[in-house]
């Protein structure tokens, strides 16, 4: 019994010995994992089919100075997050003159989800021609990315746009010449003649004073013209009482992005010049790297028209343009351009073929007893002088008699079924003939077949 309270105290001392030492020092911190679940990594994939290059011209280029995108969607079809996503873009050509942004964060992308990731790509002034060659990664922090793609794109130098007014008409309404108080519109065809793309076009037209714009429209903003493209303008004007000038100036200034590739255009207009009452309609053609077409709102027999100063105090001209029979027929048998076309024949007497203006008999949409009263007013004028010499330009609908084939030119307020108040062709040259002109030019655009130069008269034939 002694011996055994012995040991015990024994072992007592020594433990409390030892409870009595300072122990010192810090153990390194660590991350234990105490979960019992395994991990759930992310699958990320470009979803099929939405890999694409997106330009603003849509010519799957990058051309100098355009802003284009690298677009794709990214998914992830794992059983966890993909943490801190990111794109990173290199350029394996070397292509010079584009800039793009090399690291893209996509950030976290939950399973079952998809992100929309844009790329912007931007060529500048010092693009070449030449393909460049993208490479893409996406990475992930935990190593669950994508291995590189590529895409590759066609860049192109620059190449500068030229933006002009290639064209205008002035034409009215409400009568055939340009007056106070009666509205007229202009046509201003604006083109891109050049072989560059142009971008932020404006138009803009400062009104003189006592001239209104009716349209509303003195500054016109287009978008962007490619090359060949042209865009159609049309105002609206009218002058008051109180514009006491004879001409009207009409200062159109262009402008495009570049600020130096684009050209003003000054128009002058005068107060009882000739004008048309029928508008044109043009679609611009755009034609990339090819022959640029010059639009125009009328034909190229229109313009340029060769000047000769020579006058011919003797040479006279009947000019009859006749294209609006609504009122003796009905409008869809009208001549079409008959007036524009007399209008330029004008042009071309005056201009080129030497008549003084004192010489010319213009008549539009001109009825049976004016055609009469001016055919033979000429042909007795001439007939006083020696030597006179005439030409004669009809447009407009012509129609042979039935049973006899005797054509006739008919006037705007006769029914081609009534040819009675019609004036025979034969009866004209008889007239002309009776003048004793030294030399008579006769110019007939008119059908006489029974039908017009667009569309028959059958619907007024008996």
């Amino acid at each position: 019994m002694k011996k055994s309270i012995i040991i015990l105290t024994v072992l007592f001392i020594s433990f409390s010995v030892y409870a009595q030492k300072e122990i010192t020092g810090k153990s390194s911190s660590s991350y234990v994992n105490i979960t019992k679940d395994p991990p759930k990594p992310p699958f990320l994939e470009i979803v099929d089919g939405s890999l694409e290059f997106v330009d603003s011209d849509g010519n799957s280029i990058i051309n100098a100075n355009e802003s284009t995108k690298i677009k794709f969607i990214l998914k992830n079809t794992g059983y966890g997050a993909g943490l801190n996503v990111n794109a990173t873009t290199n350029e394996k050509n070397y292509t010079q003159g584009i800039k793009f942004n090399k690291s893209t964060s996509i950030g976290t992308i939950q399973p079952n989800s998809s992100k929309k990731i844009e790329i912007p790509v931007r060529g500048n002034m010092n693009t070449i021609d030449s393909e460049a060659l993208f490479s893409i990664t996406i990475t992930e922090t935990n190593g669950f990315g994508i291995d590189p793609f590529t895409i590759e794109i066609p860049t192109k130098s620059f190449v500068n746009p030229v933006v002009k007014v290639v064209d205008y008409k002035v034409t009215s309404q409400s009568g055939t010449t340009l007056q106070k108080k009666r509205p007229f519109d202009v046509q201003v065809l604006v083109q891109n003649i050049g072989q560059g793309r142009a971008s932020n076009v404006q138009l803009s037209l400062p009104i003189p004073e006592n001239i209104f714009c009716l349209s509303d429209n003195a500054l016109v903003n287009i978008a962007a013209l490619a090359p060949g493209e042209s865009k159609l303008i049309e105002y609206s004007f009218i002058a008051n009482n109180n514009y006491l000038s004879n001409a009207i100036p009409l200062n159109f200034k262009l402008s495009e992005s570049f600020g130096k590739y684009a050209e003003n255009k000054d128009i002058i207009l005068t107060m009882n010049q000739q004008v048309s009452n029928t508008k044109l309609i043009v679609q611009g053609k755009t034609n990339q790297n090819k022959e640029i077409n010059i639009g125009s709102l009328t034909s190229a027999v229109d313009k340029n028209i060769p000047f000769n100063p020579t006058k011919n105090p003797k040479l006279f001209a009947i000019i009859i343009g006749n294209e609006n029979y609504s009122n003796s027929l009905n409008a869809e048998i009208n001549v079409a351009y008959a007036k524009n076309d007399a209008s330029v024949f004008k042009k071309y007497a005056i201009n080129c073929l030497g008549v003084e203006k004192d010489n010319v008999f213009f008549l539009t949409d001109a009825t049976a007893g004016i055609m009469r009263t001016k055919i033979e007013l000429v042909s007795k004028l001439i007939s006083k002088i020696k030597n006179a010499e005439l030409i004669f330009y009809y447009a407009g609908h012509g129609f042979p008699d039935e049973s006899t084939k005797i054509p006739y030119l008919i006037p705007v307020d006769v029914n081609a079924t009534n040819l009675e108040a019609a004036i025979k062709l034969s009866d004209v040259y008889k007239d002309f003939t009776n003048s004793g002109a030294k030399r008579i030019t006769v110019f007939l655009d008119a059908c006489f077949t029974g039908g017009g130069r667009d569309q028959g008269l059958l619907a007024a034939r008996g």
